[in-house]
């Protein structure tokens, strides 16, 4: 975290480049967040982007830089939601391809990503919140409570929960 500190520091004095290296570290899982929630490729590079845009311009509000992860995450999965109320980007079973899966599994990849999608969307927006953070986003039970408002115990406990639903729901 040291770097993150560094970097944290640079950009809350306007170095554009030092948020630039910052943004890096999390622009792949932030992607695949995006990706998640909004189930469009171009949805979601709007909503990172517009991300980045929000956190850049408010980089001097974050005081300690462990929370600068959870804030750019909170601050994308509001956008997120902001881009779904406005819009009808969100559609079960709609699939995202940045490459074609092999033939043989394309049919079975389909089915499993509808099921799997299906439901997610079973579960309650913070439990879906919470699982996509984890297994997309990558982010700790700490990273987690911070970016919806829970303790990190509670963010651990509904995981567990909201991942033995998904089991039932996919058996």
């Amino acid at each position: 975290m040291d770097n993150t500190a560094a970097l944290l520091k640079q950009a809350k004095e306007e170095n554009a480049a030092a948020f630039g290296t910052l943004y890096a570290l999390y622009a792949e899982q932030a992607y695949a967040y995006a990706c998640a929630i909004l189930k469009n490729t171009h949805a979601a590079e709007d909503a990172v982007q517009e991300t980045c845009i929000k956190v850049y311009k408010s980089v001097r509000n974050i005081r300690n830089a462990d929370a600068f992860k959870a804030y750019f995450f909170k601050t994308l999965s509001n956008t997120a939601k902001t881009a779904l109320r406005r819009s009808t980007f969100c559609t079960v079973g709609e699939e995202i391809t940045d490459s074609a899966p092999a033939p043989e599994n394309t049919a079975q990849t389909a089915e499993l990503r509808t099921d799997l999608a299906a439901a997610l969307y079973k579960l309650t927006d913070e439990e879906r919140q919470i699982v996509l953070l984890s297994a997309v986003a990558g982010l700790s039970s700490k990273e987690i409570a911070d970016t919806v408002g829970l303790t990190a115990g509670a963010v651990r406990s509904k995981l567990s929960r909201s991942l033995q639903k998904l089991r039932t729901y996919l058996s």
